[in-house]
C-alpha cells in the first residue's frame, strides 16, 4: 500500500515536473501554431507589399521619364513659339518700314499731282485766257457807261494794269487782271479806248526806273492788299536755261509782256499789292540771256514791277510753271535764248 502510494506520488510529482519544463521553455519556442501561422502570413505581406511597392515605384519612374519628355517637348515647342515670335517681329518691323516708304511715296505723289495740277491750271488759264492786258499811262477815269457824260465809277493809277474788253464805240469795257469769267456784268466800268496802252512805251519804263520814281524801300504787305511777295530769285538751269522764282503767299498769276528793240525787256506785273525789299531793286546775275533784274513798286496803285534786262540779238522763249507747296506758292517764268539768224 505504501508502495503504491509512493508511485502515485512519484508520478505525480513527475507529471508536475514535465507541465514545469514545457512552461518554462515555452518562452524559448517559437510560438504556437497560429502565431507561427500570423508570422508566416505577415513575412507574405511584407513581401507583397514589398514587390508592389517596387511595381509602384518603377511606375512612378516610368510616369517621372514621361513628364521629363513632355517637359522637355513643352520647352521645344516653347523655343520653337519664341522663334516665331521674333520672326513675326522682324516682319512686322519690316511691314512698319514698307508703310513708311510708301506713306512718303504718297507724299512724293501727292505733292507731283499738286505741281501738275498747278501746271495743269495754268496751262488751261493760258488756253482760255480772254482779253487784253492794257495799261494807263495817266490818271485814267473808269465810267459806269461809254460815255464822257456817264457818272464816274473810279480811276486808273499811271502804270495800272486792267483786262480790256468788249471794245465798242472806242470805249473798253475793264476787268481785274486777275477776272477769270469773260462776263461785261462783272466790268469795273469804262475807259476810253486811246488813254489805254498794250504795253507802256520803253522809254517811259526806262526813265521811270533811271529817275527811281518807284522808290526802293522796304514795305511790308498790308491787308488791304490782295497777295503779298514773299522773295524774288534768279537762277541759272542747264542747257542754258534760266528761271526767275517769285514766291506769292497764295496761288497767284502775275501779267507778263516784253519790249523789243536795243534793249529789250521782260516785265512782269504783281498788281494789288504793296510787298518790297530793299534788296529787290538791284538784283544782280551771272546769267548769259537775263544780265540785271531791277524791281519798283508804285505804292499808290499797288502795282509792283519786276523788270528782266535782257541780251539784244537773241529770241526768248518764255514757259511759265507754277508750283505749289505745303507753304509757298512760287511763280516760275523759264527763259530759253534763240540765236536770232542774220
Amino acid at each position: 500500500m505504501f508502495y503504491r502510494m509512493t508511485m502515485m506520488i512519484f508520478f505525480v510529482l513527475a507529471f508536475l515536473f514535465v507541465l514545469t519544463a514545457c512552461a518554462a521553455l515555452r518562452p524559448v519556442d517559437s510560438g504556437s501554431p497560429e502565431e507561427i501561422k500570423k508570422s508566416e502570413l505577415s513575412k507574405d505581406d511584407l513581401w507583397n507589399q514589398t514587390i508592389t511597392l517596387e511595381k509602384e515605384k518603377a511606375i512612378c519612374q516610368t510616369q517621372l521619364v514621361e513628364q521629363e519628355q513632355m517637359i522637355a517637348q513643352t520647352n521645344s515647342r516653347l523655343s520653337d513659339q519664341q522663334n516665331e515670335i521674333t520672326r513675326a517681329s522682324r516682319q512686322i518691323s519690316e511691314l512698319n518700314q514698307t508703310i513708311d516708304d510708301m506713306s512718303k511715296k504718297m507724299q512724293q505723289l501727292q505733292e507731283t499731282g499738286k505741281k501738275e495740277k498747278g501746271q495743269d491750271w495754268i496751262q488751261n488759264a493760258f488756253l482760255k485766257a480772254w482779253g487784253t492786258i492794257m495799261y494807263a499811262e495817266k490818271k485814267t477815269n473808269i465810267r459806269t457807261d461809254r460815255s464822257v457824260g456817264s457818272k464816274l465809277r473810279g480811276s486808273l493809277m499811271p502804270g495800272q494794269t486792267v483786262k480790256a474788253d468788249f471794245l465798242k464805240g472806242n470805249w473798253y469795257a475793264v476787268f481785274k487782271i486777275t477776272e477769270t469769267e469773260r462776263s461785261e456784268k462783272n466790268a469795273l466800268g469804262y475807259v476810253y479806248a486811246p488813254l489805254l496802252f498794250r504795253t507802256p512805251s520803253p522809254e517811259r519804263s526806262v526813265k521811270n526806273e533811271e529817275k527811281g520814281a518807284l522808290p526802293a524801300v522796304d514795305t511790308p504787305a498790308r491787308q488791304i492788299f490782295s497777295v503779298a511777295v514773299k522773295s524774288i530769285r534768279h537762277k541759272v538751269l542747264p542747257r542754258g536755261k534760266e528761271v526767275l522764282l517769285v514766291e506769292f503767299d497764295r496761288f497767284y498769276v502775275p501779267a507778263v509782256f516784253n519790249v523789243e528793240g536795243t534793249t529789250p525787256m521782260i516785265i512782269m506785273d504783281v498788281t494789288s499789292t504793296s510787298s518790297m525789299k530793299q534788296e529787290w531793286s538791284d538784283i544782280q546775275t551771272d546769267g548769259a540771256l537775263i544780265q540785271k533784274i531791277r524791281v519798283t513798286l508804285d505804292s499808290a496803285a499797288g502795282i509792283l514791277r519786276i523788270v528782266m534786262h535782257m541780251t539784244p540779238d537773241k529770241d526768248y522763249d518764255i514757259k511759265p510753271t507754277f508750283y505749289t507747296g505745303k507753304d509757298s506758292k512760287v511763280y516760275a517764268l523759264e527763259v530759253t535764248g534763240v540765236t536770232l539768224k542774220k
